[in-house]
């Protein structure tokens, strides 16, 4: 992958990410695209070695984890009971949907650092 192949990737994973934190409700392909470009420029980011401080964080990010699910406690299931099964649902889908926004803009943070510090080089 060439320097601006990279800038096109830096452009597209942002429109990308702009798309999916927009949207009312995650689309779980578009999502899984995200991810496996995301995963494509992370590698070669990590092997440009830009800085230090890039390679720590793009190293400690991992994978979207497509099949989240929250943790689902005692509390929860007494709740869940009560509301007649109602409370399940509404807060796996608002924990679900929280986690993939969190993923999707943690993602885009990282990738406008490091198109800042190709930028730089």
């Amino acid at each position: 992958m060439t320097i601006q192949d990279l800038f096109k990737a830096f452009t597209d994973l942002d429109f990308q990410s702009n798309r999916l934190m927009r949207a009312k409700e995650m689309d779980i392909e578009n999502l899984r695209q995200f991810d496996l470009r995301s995963e494509e420029v992370r590698q070669q980011i990590l092997r440009l070695d830009l800085s230090e401080a890039v390679n720590k964080e793009m190293n400690e990010l991992g994978r979207i984890d497509l099949s989240f699910m929250p943790p689902w406690g005692f509390g929860r299931k007494i709740l869940n009971v009560l509301a007649l099964g109602l409370h399940k649902k509404k807060y796996i889908k608002n924990r679900r949907q929280d986690y993939f926004l969190r993923s999707v803009h943690q993602r885009r943070q990282l990738f406008q650092h490091a198109e800042n510090e190709l930028k730089q080089s």
